[in-house]
């Protein structure tokens, strides 16, 4: 499958519009866990802005500048939203509110249709290259739901999503655990009717370096979803600190009890270094010098100025030592 020929031949041809079904499975109303009929997809793409933005454009370019692509069955694939302006501007048209069109200028468009016998992966391919890493981007968990529906559904590989869809294979990888895990935290907490928005949680969870081995473990990722669902963090930059409280068992314990920040406190008590920039510069030199390098150390050894700056170091920390005991 992946030797095939990957590019969609569609021919030209003009439509009916009123023959042009709008794609009701369309990605980017996934997070709703219905299928909406054809009527409330073209009410929710028509109150979008975007959608009140290309209305004007297509008035003013008297047409589309992009063709709408199609199945055998006049199902939309790519272009629903200017098939709900066309619609828009047709009774318009038709009404005679539409100063400078005849009142059959939209009666039908010019479009892409695919061949009956596309396999349903090329389709998808297509509109991943087209809305994941094309022009028209979605936003980042539609991208990341494509993605994951290719790699589990349609069995595309990670290499070949990450070589054609033009992305690396980590970021391809993340993007489909991280809707996974969203999809979970959907199924689990029914109660959260904005449990897509969770999405940007789980992508930093996925982000960290310093939470890797942490979500190896499902049951800690269930644990997280716990405490996203409880409220527990402000926004999402507290997740970027969850290393943290996690490897002090103090703060964990308060985690469980209150809230993320009540949890961070009882670190920074411990550690200046997190809330004080001064603090942090010397926890860096701290650091520095605990895993002083052995070439540095053998240069030291024969230079008198590095020797020198050492002897500096230590003489300036005991007097800062010896005047905070006077104070």
């Amino acid at each position: 499958m992946e030797e095939e020929e990957l590019l969609l031949k569609p021919e030209i041809i003009t439509v009916d519009l009123d023959k042009l079904k709008l794609d009701v499975t369309n990605v980017r109303f996934i997070h709703l866990r219905k299928t909406l009929t054809e009527k409330q997809m073209e009410d929710a793409v028509w109150k979008e802005r975007d959608t009140q933005q290309l209305y004007k454009q297509i008035i003013s370019a008297r047409g589309l500048y992009e063709r709408p692509v199609i199945d055998s069955n006049c199902v939309v694939l790519e272009g629903n939203r200017r098939i709900v302006c066309l619609r828009h501007l047709k009774k318009q048209a038709h009404t005679g509110n539409l100063q400078g069109f005849s009142k059959t200028f939209f009666d039908t468009v010019k479009c892409e249709m695919v061949p009956a016998d596309t396999p349903k992966y090329k389709i998808y391919l297509f509109l991943a290259v087209e809305h994941v890493k094309g022009k028209k981007e979605w936003s980042l968990f539609n991208r990341a739901k494509m993605i994951f529906n290719m790699h589990k559904f349609q069995e595309l590989s990670y290499d070949f999503l990450a070589k054609h869809i033009g992305m690396g294979k980590i970021t391809v990888m993340r993007h489909a655990a991280v809707y996974e895990q969203t999809d979970r935290y959907g199924n689990k907490f029914k109660d959260d009717y904005e449990w897509y928005h969770k999405f940007t949680y789980f992508d930093e969870l996925f982000k960290r370096k310093d939470l890797k081995e942490f979500r190896t473990l499902q049951k800690n990722v269930d644990w997280f979803a716990d405490l996203v669902h409880q409220k527990k963090f402000k926004d999402v930059r507290d997740v970027r600190k969850l290393a943290k409280v996690l490897a002090d068992e103090d703060a964990k314990k308060v985690l469980e009890r209150e809230k993320f920040e009540d949890a961070l406190k009882v670190v920074e008590k411990k550690n200046p270094a997190l809330k004080s920039k001064t603090f942090k510069k010397i926890s860096e030199v701290i650091e520095l010098i605990r895993f002083f390098p052995r070439t540095e150390l053998l240069k030291t050894r024969e230079d008198p100025a590095r020797r020198e700056m050492l002897e500096t170091l230590k003489r300036e920390v005991t007097d800062l030592l010896r005047d905070l005991d006077r104070h």
